[in-house]
């Protein structure tokens, strides 16, 4: 027995272990099998079904993250579980997971996300990753979530929002766009002009020429300009 037949099998026995270690391992065997086959893959996703309340919290994660990088929606279920563990490092894998599975049907998933109460210093709390994988999803249905993530309390949670707003590219977040060009972060107000720029709505244009042309920190001002020779090509007659 070879492969992936050999990797289920030994994942059978490691989910229903008493040792969390033996678990782990499962999961992290299952996790690798995102090129096997269809029928593989939902039984992969089937034996980590198991472990969704396992009581070992590192188990859980790493089950959202293995249900991530096999990339499959019947995955999701799941994850929709995982979302409202009470263990942040939980939420946040699942958050990135559902990013890298690019299926719209998660998107209620992040955005539930967008009023997660975690929060820790300078870290990435579970909203960065939620505006992150709003911005790998590329839906539409999204943009209500990452204005609300736009007007975050922790400067990093705007910038992903920022990101993922220049990679929907869709009109309706110009607005938001214009706003976040006054942040008082630098890194927010800079990427906030590229969104634009990557939009390409006339709209935006005042606020990042006030950008390129005033901005307090020289490192933005050079951005902005470079973002508002993109912006003036794009909507040049």
């Amino acid at each position: 027995m070879t492969g992936s037949k050999s990797v289920l099998a030994t994942a059978v026995r490691g989910v229903a272990d008493p040792d969390p270690r033996r678990r782990l391992a499962a999961v992290r065997g299952l996790s690798l099998l995102g090129e096997a086959g269809e029928a593989q893959r939902g039984r992969a996703i089937e034996l980590l079904g198991r472990l969704v309340a396992d009581e070992a919290e590192y188990v859980r994660w790493n089950v959202a993250l293995a249900l991530g990088r096999l990339g499959d929606p019947r995955g999701l279920p799941h994850l929709r579980a995982l979302a409202a563990d009470e263990h942040a490092n939980v939420r946040l894998r699942v958050a990135l997971a559902v990013g890298l599975i690019g299926d719209p049907v998660g998107l209620d998933i992040l955005a539930g996300f967008s009023a997660d109460p975690y929060q820790i210093g300078e870290a990435f709390p579970v909203r960065a990753y939620a505006a992150l994988s709003l911005g790998l999803l590329g839906e539409p249905g999204g943009l209500e979530a990452l204005a609300t993530l736009a007007d975050d309390a922790n400067g990093e949670v705007r910038w992903h929002a920022t990101v993922a707003l220049g990679d929907l590219s869709d009109q309706q977040g110009v607005e938001t766009l214009i706003a976040c060009t006054e942040d008082e972060i630098p890194f927010v107000r800079a990427h906030a002009a590229i969104a634009l720029s990557e939009i390409g709505s006339p709209k935006g244009l005042e606020a990042v020429e006030r950008l390129a042309a005033s901005d307090p920190v020289e490192r933005v001002k050079k951005i902005a300009w470079k973002a508002l020779r993109a912006l003036r090509d794009k909507i040049a007659p």
